[in-house]
């Protein structure tokens, strides 16, 4: 059964002088894959959180056939995300993830004392124009190119904290994201008639959605621009056809070899059940082609837990899946990496990081000594990528 998220206007209290936007809206309902949903079984914390990003990333795995167990705790990777990231070892108030342009701050009393997650943003599809403030479509479709409404999401005006205390917090007013043929643009409210971000879709080299704090943040980034909104975790959902669209848009016409096909556990890893089906969703989504793929378990930066990630490349793109590290109210779904393979420049260990460089766009990931030398090798291994050639009739 598809998961419906109801869209939720921003309070007024907020942002000063900022007021929820009155858009009506239609729930966001994800596109279904065809497929018959499988069940997967928990390993570690959430189970269920792998099996909603598999299903945000149109995989055939169902998040409502999933159960949660308390005593399997699965746990993620360390991810650098350079300025404004995750990995800051630091105290409780240090920044963690530091302010966009346009956010401005917000005093801590505007916000939920009980509920730091109440004001962060949640995802509404318009059912029209109409629904959006007036001229921002135009204006994302003469600068990102076409653009139908069910791939324009908006955020109502809302509130994130920005360190582990949640005793600091950014607002932002509307801000509205569309995937268009041209490029990802995204607009906000009071920032001007033109969006304040754009990257070119044949420039993306990087699709990145991670857990900062008690929030999920998706980051599109190209060598020269760059992108990211914030929203609460249970919008995973509205995600699922945007992103699918544009990952088919980045992979373009060019494939790769693959060195092997299937999954291949790393030193003495145990593959459990619920990695196992998101394998196989990564491999059913191949098609034919099929995906070569590392599962493994990478070191813990706190708490010496092991955390599971899955390392995947199909013709068309590297794909990396992880339990996150910070464990908050988002760590109950993984990190998502993805980049597409004819923009894949280089991959290497570097101590216990995976480093990686795709269309001038750097990104290290805490793997581990020994997942992270066998993630380089099957990359190097495959070689670069090959114009594709016409299927026979």
């Amino acid at each position: 059964m598809s998961e419906r998220v109801r869209p939720r206007s921003a309070s007024a209290d907020v942002m000063s002088g900022a007021s929820a936007m009155g858009h009506s809206a239609r729930s966001i309902v994800p596109p279904d894959t065809g497929r018959p949903a499988r069940a997967v079984s928990g390993y570690g914390r959430n189970g269920r959180g792998l099996a909603r990003l598999g299903a945000m990333l149109l995989y055939p795995v169902s998040p409502n056939a999933v159960s949660r167990s308390a005593a399997s705790r699965p746990r993620g990777v360390s991810w650098l995300l350079g300025s404004g990231g995750t990995d800051v070892d630091g105290g409780r108030r240090e920044i963690v993830d530091a302010a966009e342009g346009w956010e401005q701050p917000v005093a801590r009393a505007a916000v939920s004392r009980q509920d730091p997650t109440a004001h962060i943003g949640r995802f509404v599809l318009p059912a029209s124009d109409a629904d959006l403030p007036p001229g921002v479509q135009r204006t994302l479709r003469f600068t990102c190119g076409s653009l139908p409404l069910d791939r324009t999401l908006m955020i109502p005006s809302s509130a994130r904290p920005i360190d582990r205390s949640c005793l600091r917090y950014v607002a932002s007013r509307v801000q509205v994201l569309g995937f268009g043929e041209r490029g990802t643009g995204l607009w906000v409210e009071a920032r001007g008639k033109d969006p304040v971000a754009i990257v070119p879709t044949d420039r993306i080299a990087v699709i990145e959605d991670v857990s900062v704090l008690c929030y999920r943040r998706l980051s599109i980034r190209a060598a020269d621009a760059r992108l990211s909104v914030r929203y609460v975790p249970d919008a995973h959902a509205s995600l699922g056809g945007p992103i699918a669209w544009l990952r088919h848009r980045i992979r373009g016409d060019a494939r790769g070899d693959l060195p092997w096909q299937g999954l291949r556990p790393v030193g003495s890893a145990r593959v459990p059940e619920t990695w196992r089906g998101v394998a196989e969703a990564v491999a059913d989504e191949s098609g034919r082609s099929g995906a070569a793929m590392l599962f493994g378990l990478a070191p813990s930066a706190g708490d010496g837990f092991p955390r599971g990630a899955l390392v995947a490349l199909t013709p068309g793109e590297l794909i990396v899946l992880a339990e996150p590290d910070d464990p908050p109210v988002a760590a109950a779904w993984p990190q998502l990496l993805v980049m597409p393979r004819r923009l894949l420049q280089s991959a290497h260990p570097d101590d216990d990081r995976l480093v990686l460089r795709a269309g001038g766009v750097d990104r290290s990931i805490r793997l581990g000594n020994r997942f992270s030398a066998a993630a380089a090798e099957l990359i190097e291994c495959a070689g670069p990528v090959r114009a594709m050639e016409p299927e026979p009739a």
